[in-house]
Parts: C-alpha cells; sequence; structure tokens
C-alpha cells in the first residue's frame, strides 16, 4: 500500500547482484535443492537452505559488508535521491529498520562525517525501538532457518562494518568514489542534510 501524494523509490539492496554473491557460496548440492524447492514453490523452505549455510554463519556483520561490496548500484541509487533536494523530507526503511537501514544510515552519517562512537550509539538505540516487535521478527527468522541474534543489533557492527570498508576501500569517500557517490554528489547530500535539519530546528519554540 502507498499513500497518495508521497513519492516513493523502491530500491532494493539485496537485489540480483547480492543474490549471486550468496549463490555462489552454496555448495552445489546445496544449490540444486534450493533450485528445485524454488521450482516447487516452497520459496521460506529454498531460503532456509541459504540461511543456514550461508547467512547465519556470516551473521549481521558479514550480512552488512555483502552488501557493501555487491550493492554498490542500488546504494548510489539511494544517494543520489538523497542528493536531490526535492526529495525531502525523506524517510527510508527496510524490513526490520536496522541492517539494510542501518548501512544506509551509517554511510550517510560517515558522509556527515559524525564520530564512530556516537554513529554507534544511535545503531544501538535501535534495538530498544524495535522491542515490540521481537516476538513477530524471532518467529520470521526460525521460519528463515536462523537465529534469534538476528533480532539484535551487535555491538560492534559499526565498528566492523567500517573496518571493512577502510581496509577494502582506503576510505569511506573511496568507497563512494568506486560506487558513482563522487564528491560532489556527497556535497548536495550534505548540504540537503544540514540545510534541512536547521530549518527544522529553527522551526522549534524557544524554551
Amino acid at each position: 500500500m502507498q499513500i497518495p501524494d508521497i513519492q516513493y523509490h523502491e530500491i532494493d539492496l539485496n537485489g540480483s547482484s547480492y543474490q549471486r554473491t550468496l549463490l555462489r557460496r552454496l555448495k552445489y548440492t546445496s544449490l540444486a535443492k534450493l533450485i528445485a524447492l524454488m521450482t516447487m514453490g516452497r520459496r521460506t523452505e529454498a531460503i532456509s537452505v541459504l540461511s543456514k549455510e550461508v547467512i547465519q554463519p556470516r551473521g549481521l556483520v558479514g550480512q552488512a559488508k555483502d552488501s557493501i561490496d555487491s550493492s554498490g548500484h542500488e546504494l548510489k541509487g539511494v544517494f543520489e535521491t538523497l542528493a536531490n533536494s526535492g526529495s525531502y523530507p525523506v524517510f527510508f526503511h527496510c524490513t526490520s529498520g536496522k541492517d539494510r537501514t542501518g548501512l544506509v544510515a551509517l554511510l550517510l552519517l560517515l558522509i556527515l562525517e559524525i564520530p564512530l562512537d556516537v554513529i554507534s550509539v544511535d545503531y544501538m538505540a535501535s534495538e530498544g525501538q524495535l522491542a515490540s516487535e521481537r516476538g513477530l521478527r524471532l518467529r520470521e527468522l526460525k521460519a528463515m532457518g536462523l537465529s534469534d541474534d538476528f533480532a539484535d543489533c551487535p555491538p560492534n557492527w559499526v565498528i566492523d562494518v567500517d573496518e571493512h570498508i577502510r581496509k577494502s576501500y582506503g576510505s569511506v569517500h573511496g568507497y563512494l568514489d568506486l560506487i558513482g557517490v563522487d564528491q560532489a554528489l556527497r556535497c548536495r547530500i550534505r548540504s540537503n542534510i544540514l540545510e534541512n535539519t536547521t530549518a527544522e530546528l529553527s522551526k522549534e519554540p524557544a524554551p
């Protein structure tokens, strides 16, 4: 369902490139089993094969690293949207609001030069905000063959993902340049975010 008069940009960070990255890590026998299950329409069981053999061992940090390495085209689309002043106010989300959303937020806050420790505190705050949905999320994870900790926010997530970016691409700017989010685009994003934040703060009543 979509709300009238709101512009939507449907960008899937778990797109075809990301999916191919995961499928390449499956054993041949497991890949054959997954294909057979998908052919029979047993999608949840097929996903469970991939979850148990690939996603679960890599954890949430590994999942974020795979998105960084595989979903550059999709991430570029996100930041092109954020570079457009006509997109604001903007709201971005994913299924649970902490994994793919967390990755976009991390990169965005790094563009804004927010310190890592501040970003980490902000990320960890998500866990408390999502507590009311935890029961439903755990049932979904169990059906997919994933453990309960996939519903949580790993304390080391921000630091580990940032370290992966620095080791693999030199810096966050090096990574963003590589996927097509160049300095000019980043400057527009910074300008849009800071101008909109300043405008919203100016509306607050004086204490």
